[in-house]
């Protein structure tokens, strides 16, 4: 479609929103009706006729309409892109389409409207030898023995005991819960361990487990707390029918124990010690480098003013909403239990959504002015990555995202990283 055929006004309605109206030449709609009418003739049958030998006048009585929602879906499907090349627009969603509410004619020219959203042209400044709060990195000998300690506890093991349990005790119990006698919901686990002393469930069951041995029966009464996840059962109290499965003592390995050793694959106590001192200052550094990049985010988004397109604020909006629900049903749990409805996550994690808009906006707009490239050896490189920590393979992952269609995901996120770097190594320190 030809610029003569087509006129196209652009009109800002913000600076994220644009309305295109469009004007399609009557000559292009009747080229364009006749050869609907070719293809409804072509293929009619309608009694008394051979196909193909229906009059056009029969045809046009009986298809009329047909033939005109076509060519308006036909008219639409050409002119939209067409108009957006031509005002070079690149929305961010799909258009919302307006016929004016005009009747359409075979014999004039068709026109409509296109809403559409774009991401706002954002020009940014100021982020070479941007002021930040610069912290000293440092590990000390109590980072590292607390280190040590909880990888000790981490590799600790429990072994059954013919004895009443106590503080430290991990106590594996089959457990019911009733409210008035009547089941509570998500109230009964069969083989769960508590660790007495750690509080892991409800305020008061394990203490109710010392001086419990193997084989006991009892109840107990046990209180939810106010802030209780279902709010049917906050501040009211529950009788939980339990019996024990197996006592077990925790034995925490000793430092330069040999097999502790070979387990986390060190030859000697010193070995691992330094090995811990490097680990944590890269933790560090990295959770440093979260704090730096939080703080940029902060500077940049107080320093510039521009709007956001509704469309990615509410495609954010419904990716979280979806991980929430999904988190909770793996649960066992809904929203209702919680007293929430769907409006109620979506007002509390609106603001979220539109922080998370302006930042990539605001990192894409500096993408683009540094002309950030990536490659494939980045692109494996980040998914290799991702895949360690995630536990699969390479190779899955892969797929998987080209599955999803997540590749552009991805490099937007090496670009984004590469800005914070482009920031990061010019920036100067905060007095």
């Amino acid at each position: 479609m030809t610029n003569d055929r087509i006129k196209v006004e652009l009109e800002d309605l913000s600076e994220v929103k644009k309305r295109l109206d469009i004007t399609i030449s009557a000559d292009v709609v009747a080229e364009l009706v006749k050869d609907a009418y070719k293809d409804v003739r072509a293929n009619a049958s309608i009694a008394g006729f051979r196909k193909g030998s229906v009059p056009l006048n029969i045809i046009k009585t009986r298809f009329a309409d047909h033939v005109h929602d076509e060519v308006v879906k036909k008219l639409i499907e050409q002119a939209y892109p067409h108009a957006l090349q031509q005002k070079e627009l690149s929305p961010i969603d799909a258009p919302n389409i307006d016929l004016k509410g005009v009747k359409f004619d075979e014999g004039k020219e068709f026109s409509f409207s296109a809403v559409v959203e774009v991401t706002p042209n954002v020009e940014i400044s100021g982020y070479r030898g941007m002021e930040l709060t610069r912290k000293d990195i440092e590990v000390t000998d109590k980072d590292v023995e607390e280190a040590l300690d909880n990888l000790r506890e981490h590799k600790a093991q429990f072994k059954e005991v013919k004895r009443a349990a106590k503080d430290g005790d991990l106590v594996v119990v089959d457990f019911e819960g009733f409210m008035d006698g009547k089941p509570i919901k998500h109230g009964k686990s069969e083989n769960y361990p508590i660790v007495i002393g750690e509080k892991s469930l409800l305020p008061g069951f394990d203490e109710a487990l010392k001086g419990a041995s193997k084989d006991d029966e009892k109840e107990t009464d046990i209180k939810f707390p106010e802030n209780y996840s279902e709010e049917a059962l906050r501040g009211k109290t529950g009788t939980f029918k339990i019996k024990v499965k197996s006592v077990r003592v925790k034995t925490v390995p000793k430092i330069d124990d040999e097999g502790f050793l070979k387990a986390v694959e060190c030859k000697t106590a010193p070995e691992l010690k330094e090995r811990m001192a490097a680990e944590l200052k890269s933790v560090k550094e990295a959770q440093d480098k979260e704090r730096l990049k939080n703080e940029i985010l902060d500077k940049l988004i107080s320093s510039q003013s521009f709007a956001v397109p509704e469309a990615m604020v509410n495609r954010y909006l419904s990716a979280t909403l979806s991980n929430i629900l999904s988190s909770m049903k793996q649960g066992g749990g809904n929203i209702e239990d919680r007293g929430l409805s769907p409006d109620d996550l979506k007002a509390k994690y609106r603001k979220v959504a539109e922080r998370q808009v302006r930042e990539d906006i605001l990192l894409d707009s500096i993408s683009l002015q540094e002309k950030l490239e990536i490659t494939d050896e980045e692109v494996n490189a980040a998914v290799k990555q991702l895949a360690e920590s995630r536990g699969v393979t390479f190779e899955a992952l892969m797929s998987r995202i080209h599955q999803e269609n997540a590749m552009d995901v991805v490099k937007d996120g090496i670009k984004h990283e590469k800005v914070f770097d482009i920031i990061l190594a010019e920036s100067k320190s905060a007095k």
